[in-house]
């Protein structure tokens, strides 16, 4: 039976909510009342088409060792130089790859096969991957290498993170079922960053940082192997020359910067995307160097972020229901800045991931969103080029704050970092307050 009526035969029959006596005292009613309210909430995000959940599913367990990667490569990083610079350096030339090659990436999106676009890519990710356990086995693992594959993944990653939320309109049709379907795709991100990091630092305390990575390279089969059983991603035209490389980049980047909206939200993630950077990229340090963590603790906090992602996601399809998203967006970047504020008086050994939760559950709110509406508001065969220069200009800041944040930390130490990245959210709230995005 597909997931979609189990899911409605669920709701039905309330198969998992026993009914409550009215004679209960309220105490006990208001527990099965919000019981039941998250019940529905997660049963309304997986009433979605079969083929979009069983792709749904590959990535959840594709992304549990992206999350073992995202736990591991810093903590290789530290091990080999000892050095916030070194650390923040390798997560900002992560990024530079979608400053450089957005553009054409969402060309190629719009003209190739979505569908063996992805899978060829998770090929090479998988093969990227290995690389550095491989290395580390022969002896000749340097930092430059971490910087070189680096790079390429985030090349690869962008490719297949484009290619995706250019399909979902395919995959999920129609305006009310988007919002859903990202909500659901957040969902499994969120569960994947909620587990993996718990799995990642077990791995890493048995296997150490570079054995550990071979789970990861593993995981990159669940998403190859749920694409072969997906239908088409909607119709592609072969690039035939450059002129069209380049005519279809001018056409991108011409409907974004004149479409006041996108081009506001395009803006708002931009500085967004300075603060997080700026503390993300000195997160691991500071809990190994200033907090003294180990490696289970630092999976702990790391955990900590997926949960308040996964609190984001079973959020926001009810919120958006009773709010407009012109309110709903200050709200949830107002939680943010307040998570940031949490960590720069606390050093309590959870706190960083308390408070990094907290700002997790207001990005992933906001991106739920706002992915929605660039699928409502794009052109379906314009989608891969404006997501392209949309990501161009949103990641220019990433690299520049994932180095300010260095710099600032061997400075100032690391709360100055986290106050910066409070600071960003507050010129975000004052975007979405005095821009189009007030009105939506």
């Amino acid at each position: 039976m597909p997931l979609s009526l189990i899911a409605k035969e669920c709701e039905k029959h309330h198969h998992f909510m026993p009914q409550v006596n009215p004679t209960e005292n309220s105490a006990q009613r208001r527990v099965w009342t919000h019981a039941l309210r998250l019940h529905r909430r997660i049963l309304a995000l997986i009433r979605l088409p079969g083929t979009y959940l069983s792709f749904l599913l590959g990535i959840f367990i594709s992304r549990i060792g992206d999350a073992l990667y995202t736990l591991a490569i810093p903590w290789i990083s530290y091990e080999l130089t000892r050095s916030a610079l070194v650390m923040s350096s390798v997560y900002a030339v992560s990024v530079l790859p979608v400053v450089l090659f957005g553009p054409i990436i969402g060309v190629l999106v719009d003209h190739l096969p979505r569908k063996k676009l992805m899978m060829a890519t998770d090929l090479t990710r998988a093969a990227c991957v290995a690389m550095i356990p491989a290395l580390h086995l022969l002896g000749v693992l340097q930092v430059w290498h971490l910087f070189a594959i680096s790079f390429c993944l985030s090349i690869l990653n962008l490719l297949f993170d484009v290619a995706f939320v250019a399909a979902v309109p395919h995959l999920a049709p129609g305006k009310e079922s988007l919002t859903r379907a990202n909500a659901a795709e957040k969902l499994a991100a969120q569960l994947s960053e909620l587990i993996g990091p718990i799995l990642a630092g077990l791995a890493i305390a048995a296997l150490g940082g570079y054995n550990a990575l071979w789970i990861d390279t593993l995981t990159f089969g669940a998403t190859f192997l749920t694409l072969l059983k997906m239908p088409s991603m909607g119709t592609t035209v072969a690039v035939a020359s450059f002129s069209k490389v380049i005519r279809g980049m001018k056409d991108g980047l011409h409907w974004l910067v004149t479409n006041r909206l996108n081009i506001s939200l395009s803006l708002q993630a931009m500085v967004g995307n300075f603060g997080y950077s700026a503390a993300f990229g000195v997160l691991m340090y500071y809990q190994l160097d200033t907090l003294h963590l180990t490696s289970q603790q630092s999976s702990l906090n790391y955990a900590l972020l997926g949960a308040g992602g996964l609190l984001g996601t079973l959020a926001v399809v009810p919120l958006e229901k009773r709010l407009r998203r012109g309110v709903l967006i200050p709200i949830l970047l107002t939680v943010g800045m307040m998570g940031f504020t949490l960590i720069v008086w606390n050093r309590y050994w959870l706190m960083p991931g308390i408070a990094f939760g907290i700002v997790s559950l207001c990005n992933i709110g906001w991106n739920t969103l706002v992915q929605s509406l660039r699928q409502e508001t794009v052109p379906p065969d314009m989608l891969g080029r404006v997501l392209g220069f949309s990501r161009m200009f949103t990641r220019l800041a990433m690299p520049l704050g994932a180095m300010t944040g260095a710099f600032l930390s061997a400075r100032y130490g690391p709360a100055a970092v986290f106050a910066l990245a409070a600071s960003a959210k507050l010129v975000e709230i004052l975007i979405a307050l005095c821009s189009p995005i007030r009105r939506m």
